[in-house]
């Protein structure tokens, strides 16, 4: 943590600057005239630029382990002698007997001591939908859902106690600074080019080569904004800080950065785009006729069963409960009883009832029947319910059951299941003294319904142009159901199992290009977002599941929900706290928005350095004094940084957050040199003004007609007048390049960097015209002189405003 605060690309930039300041400043300096102001300065800036950082760091720290302590406080029924007391899961210890209930998520591995037909869904550990049937012996593991059934276990171990299920790899990539390394290197060749050029004009005309050099890179140093580490640990800490207060906690600050540059979200479909919960689709006869005759069946067998009813079982009472919906069988429950019954069974893949009715409630139901008979009910997989079948329900009419109608039978659910659909048959006998001999009657079609917010959250990533791919365990044709529900279109499917059979090149090719991939396995998905990444793509990756911390740990920003597996959320970069994907794409907006703002401000205060610069090396030609000590030019600096601090806070263009932004050297150099020259220009105009006219007016002759008193007030006027000056067009000139846009088309600047503007150009003008002026060895300036301040000010924005409109013509954008 202390490594990512203080030793960041721009906090190490800024670091090596300070040092070489006191290379520069104290060291080669006779004790009583070294400088120690400026590095003093450059070593505050980068401390406080990593404490800002540290702050929020530890700050979300803190917030994640409350969050983590809350989420696996799990109260379980622990076995204590002949009592069950309620004890905290993280109690428990291998040998504990505890109760296992439908709807508990099983915070330990557990061995079943009795019970038959527990259902469990390992979504979270497999990411595939559906449920294995537990029986006496068999293991439940931490992090899976009981959904149906109740029995005893014994505890095995803890996640705590055991290996982590999934080895993350030791190499992964580095996923944060390599934009921001390359910005500082850019800023590192600019120096190296103003270097030179500096002392060899400073040597020209002093002689003395070695104060040449001296000179040369203290005002090398000047080239890099001061608060370089500050400002960006502002943006990035306050974007986070904004998606706290929507529910999310992020865990890395520079996952900001990665959010802002995303431009593909891969998804794990099961429990994050899906609500992982079964919703009754369709409802058939044998030839895929919506039949109400069927409903009732499936009604009767799942409201009569004994045991505990499933997922499924919950789908079909919910969808029966509309009170828009009327059909017999739901009229007439009350008249059935449950004679017998057979639970669903994992070899059989099937369950059933059989009733007994009251006098007519058969003829009710449209069969005929002997006063004595059972209704015989089962309900399960296609293929199981089918080979009990010797006849098929066709519009009312018995017709034989051959080896020709199973195949039509089959195609029908096919058809159902390449829609992405889960298919159940539902077969019926009022004759049938077993479970065989049987009436197929219709199909039930279930669906695992997305997420209500899903879709919303789909179109609004599309609509910053995050593309969303789909990596999920579930089969192909469930997996493209699903997507084209939630807007997301492909007309091809690429499993595992094709993936495996794909040389490296193939696959770069294919999986650079696919949108949904199936039938996977965690390395698989681990794999495809690596795959994507090496594409040329910025990679996120949203999961909850044991199976997702390799897709997590692979991808530059790995985003859970709050009901994640604890394994995911400790490498996740974020947290979000509330099951509502569309703050995924607040996050996007807020990246972006920081990166455009520290973008705004390493550009702006960029070119304004070099433009002082510029403008120091050209007085050293034409002036017998320099127009600013090196003091002087560092509290310009400082007050200019002051005012560009509030461009963390800044109001964004439209299209910078319609497009990924990332750190990039390109144009950095072109943009200090348009706007820096233009700077420079108006300060040599400045130099002409004040030389020529206003300094030798106010102290009473030309400088060459001055004795040393009157050089020294001289100079003392000279540059306190071009330092109002820097002042009020630097102070300004960030209102005009803050933005695209011209006027307010682009939308005002925001309030604190409204006010820090204003109040800095009344405070100098204040501070320049006052006794104060005296603190820093300048005079005190005539009041007129901020009439031609102003002109120059209103001059120069015009020429930026000029220069700007060419710009983006010329390169599309200025950041």
């Amino acid at each position: 943590m202390l490594r990512k605060s203080f030793f960041n690309p721009f906090s190490a930039l800024l670091l090596a600057l300070a040092i070489l300041a006191l290379f520069v400043d104290v060291l080669p300096r006779p004790r009583g005239e070294a400088d120690i102001f400026a590095p003093a300065v450059l070593f505050l800036m980068w401390f406080v630029g990593g404490l800002v950082r540290l702050f929020y760091e530890e700050e979300a720290k803190r917030t994640f382990e409350r969050h983590m302590s809350r989420a696996n406080h799990a109260m379980v029924w622990k076995q204590d002698g002949e009592c069950w007391t309620q004890v905290d899961a993280n109690l428990l210890t291998p040998g504990n007997v505890i109760r296992i209930n439908a709807g508990m998520l099983c915070p330990v591995n557990a061995s079943l001591n009795a019970g038959k037909h527990v259902l469990v869904s390992e979504a979270s550990l497999t990411g595939e939908s559906g449920f294995s049937t537990k029986e006496e012996g068999d293991v439940i593991l931490a992090g899976t859902t009981v959904t149906d059934g109740q029995t005893t276990a014994t505890v095995l171990s803890k996640i705590d106690d055991e290996t982590p299920r999934v080895r993350l790899d030791d190499g992964s990539h580095a996923k944060y600074g390599i934009g921001a390394r390359n910005v500082c290197l850019s800023l590192i060749k600019c120096m190296l080019v103003v270097l030179p050029f500096v002392m060899l004009v400073r040597g020209a005309m002093l002689g003395d080569w070695a104060q040449a050099l001296l000179f040369a890179l203290g005002t090398a140093v000047g080239l890099v904004p001061e608060m370089l580490p500050v400002v960006t640990s502002v943006c990035l800490s306050g974007s986070a800080r904004r998606l706290k207060n929507r529910q999310v906690i992020v865990k890395n600050v520079d996952a900001m950065e990665s959010l802002g540059s995303m431009d593909v979200v891969c998804v794990d479909k099961t429990g994050t785009l899906t609500e992982d919960l079964a919703v009754l689709e369709y409802y058939t006869d044998i030839l895929g006729n919506e039949s109400t005759r069927t409903l009732g069946l499936a009604y009767l067998e799942c409201t009569r069963q004994g045991t505990k009813r499933n997922q499924l079982d919950r789908a079909v009472a919910t969808a029966c409960s509309s009170e828009h919906l009327s059909f017999p069988a739901k009229d007439l429950s009350k008249a059935f009883s449950l004679c017998a019954s057979d639970p669903f069974d994992h070899v059989t893949k099937a369950s059933g009832v059989k009733l007994a009715a009251t006098p007519g409630a058969f003829g009710c139901l449209g069969f005929s029947a002997a006063a004595d008979a059972r209704l015989t009910i089962v309900k399960g997989e296609v293929e199981s319910v089918c080979a009990r079948c010797s006849w098929a329900d066709f519009k009312g009419e018995l017709v034989p059951m051959d080896a020709e109608g199973k195949a039509c039978a089959l195609d029908v659910a096919e058809d159902m299941r390449s829609d992405g659909i889960k298919v159940l048959a539902v077969a019926y006998s009022t004759t049938s003294t077993d479970w065989n001999g049987l009436v197929l009657c219709g199909f039930l079609g279930f669906f695992d319904a997305p997420k209500a917010s899903a879709r919303t959250a789909v179109k609004a990533l599309s609509d910053l142009s995050v593309e969303v791919r789909v990596l999920t365990g579930d089969s192909a044709s469930v997996a493209k159901s699903a997507c084209s529900r939630l807007g997301i279109a492909s007309d091809t499917v690429i499993t595992g199992a094709m993936l495996d059979t794909m040389s490296e090149s193939e696959a770069l090719l294919r999986v650079g290009r696919g949108r949904i991939f199936a039938e996977l396995t965690p390395i698989q998905k681990a794999r495809i977002v690596n795959l994507i990444r090496l594409s040329g793509h910025t990679v996120g990756y949203i999961g909850d599941g044991v199976n997702d911390v390799p897709a997590l740990t692979a991808a530059d920003v790995g985003i859970v929900v709050d009901s994640a597996a604890a394994e995911s959320k400790e490498v996740a970069d974020l947290v979000l706290l509330e099951r509502d994907l569309g703050v995924v794409a607040e996050g996007v907006r807020e990246g972006r928005r920081a990166f455009a703002n520290a973008s705004k401000y390493i550009r702006i205060a960029s070119s304004s350095n070099f433009g002082n610069i510029c403008s120091v090396a050209a007085a050293s030609v034409f002036l017998p004094f320099l127009p600013a000590t090196a003091a002087q030019l560092l509290i310009l600096n400082l007050l200019y940084d002051a005012v560009c601090l509030s461009i963390s806070w800044d109001n964004v263009d439209a299209e910078e957050i319609k497009q990924p932004k990332t750190w990039s050297e390109k144009g950095l150099g072109s943009f200090m040199g348009c706007f820096g020259i233009a700077s420079s220009a108006f300060d040599i105009i400045t130099f002409a003004i004040l030389f020529l006219v206003v300094c030798p007016g106010a102290c009473g002759g030309s400088y060459a007609a001055l004795d040393a008193a009157g050089k020294a007030s001289f100079i003392a006027l000279f540059q306190a007048g071009w330092l109002l000056e820097c002042i009020w067009t630097e102070s300004l000139v960030v209102l005009t390049l803050r933005s695209r846009h011209l006027g307010n088309k682009g939308g005002y600047p925001c309030r604190p960097l409204a006010i820090m503007s204003v109040s800095m150009l009344a405070l100098s003008a204040l501070f320049m015209l006052g006794p104060a002026a005296s603190w820093f060895e300048l005079a005190t300036l005539p009041t007129w002189y901020l009439g031609i301040v102003a002109l120059l000010s209103a001059l120069y924005l015009f020429v930026v405003t000029a220069l700007k409109r060419a710009y983006l013509s010329r390169t599309g954008n200025l950041f």
